[in-house]
C-alpha cells in the first residue's frame, strides 16, 4: 500500500485509496488532471479544494484570518450561478455553488494547523512547486 497508514479507513479501502492516488499520478499536465477532477468531483468539492489551497497559499504570504475571508470570500453579485462569458458550463452545477459560499474561520484554522506540520501535505506541496520554479529559473 505504499506506506500509507490511516486509521481512518480500512486495509482495503487504504488499498483503494492508493489505486486513486496512482491513478491521480498518471496525470500529464494540469489539464488532463482537471479533466479527471471534474469526473471525480462535485463542482461544490472543486470549490472546497480551491478554497483550500487559496487559504494555504494566503497563510504562506502571512495574512491574517480576516485578510484571507475579505480575499476568498465572494463579493455580493447579481451574476452568481451564471458561466462566466467564453467558459462553457459542465452542466453539473445546480442551484448555489460552493463558489458563493464564504469562506469560514473554521476552515482557515484545519488548514493553517495542517499548513504548520512540516511533514504534512501541503508543505510537501508547497516545497515541490518551490524546487521546480526555481529549476526553471535556472534552466532560463
Amino acid at each position: 500500500m505504499d506506506g500509507i497508514k490511516d486509521t481512518h479507513f480500512t486495509d482495503s479501502e487504504l488499498e483503494e485509496l492508493t489505486d486513486l492516488y496512482n491513478a491521480m499520478l498518471t496525470m500529464r499536465d494540469s489539464s488532463e488532471m482537471h479533466k479527471f477532477f471534474v469526473d471525480l468531483c462535485s463542482i461544490n468539492e472543486l470549490h472546497s479544494f480551491l478554497h483550500r489551497w487559496q487559504i494555504v497559499r494566503r497563510i504562506e504570504q502571512g495574512k491574517s484570518y480576516e485578510e484571507i475571508i475579505k480575499e476568498i470570500s465572494p463579493a455580493e453579485s447579481s451574476e452568481e450561478g451564471k458561466t462566466a462569458p467564453g467558459k462553457r458550463s459542465t452542466g453539473r452545477a445546480r442551484g448555489k455553488a460552493r463558489s458563493s459560499t464564504k469562506v469560514s474561520s473554521t476552515t482557515i484554522s484545519r488548514v493553517k494547523n495542517c499548513y504548520v506540520n512540516p511533514d504534512g501535505g501541503y508543505r510537501t506541496a508547497l516545497n515541490r512547486l518551490k524546487e521546480a520554479s526555481e529549476k526553471n529559473k535556472e534552466e532560463e
